[in-house]
């Protein structure tokens, strides 16, 4: 019986240990400030500055629209993250000039080194009734922005 509570006692230490390891608390793997490139299927390519919070917020500014888009996501797998992400088109966009909303989803996968990720999106666009009146398919490939990415840079030593 001593035997049985000794082997009970170190599988909770062993467990106590894990769960408590800061590895186990880490930032998801996307979390944090991203460069985002975009290749569609139909039109020009475009680009985002976006931000995943750890908490499952993402919010996003796209170089072609003077505003912020927002979405929720969570992580799939060790590496990969699905997102749901929802935005105003007012005005329409040049293939969709009645659509007046979008729904973008994506699928993405975060390298090793945490420092890029690749996925797959699908955007597609409403009217004000609520019909589906163009989508768009395509890429993604993203590069992680990181204040340590300045220190080398001579004004970085006169901010510290």
């Amino acid at each position: 019986m001593k035997k049985l509570s000794i082997t009970f006692g170190t599988i909770l230490l062993v467990l106590g240990c894990i769960a408590l390891s800061p590895a186990v608390k880490a930032d998801p793997p996307i979390a944090g400030l991203w460069h985002e490139f975009y290749t569609s299927d139909f039109g020009p390519p475009f680009e985002t500055y976006t931000q995943w919070h750890s908490d499952g917020l993402e919010i996003e500014t796209p170089n072609f629209l003077n505003g912020v888009c927002m979405g929720t996501w969570k992580q799939i797998a060790i590496r990969t993250a699905q997102l749901f992400h929802v935005g105003w088109t007012p005005g329409g966009i040049p293939p969709a000039p009645t659509s007046v909303r979008f729904e973008l989803r994506e699928l993405n996968t975060v390298s090793v080194d945490r420092n890029s990720f690749d996925g797959t999106y699908d955007q597609k666009f409403f009217d004000a009734d609520g019909n589906l009146v163009f989508e768009d398919m395509g890429t993604i490939h993203a590069t992680r922005l990181s204040v340590d990415q300045f220190v080398d840079q001579p004004n970085a030593a006169a901010i510290r």
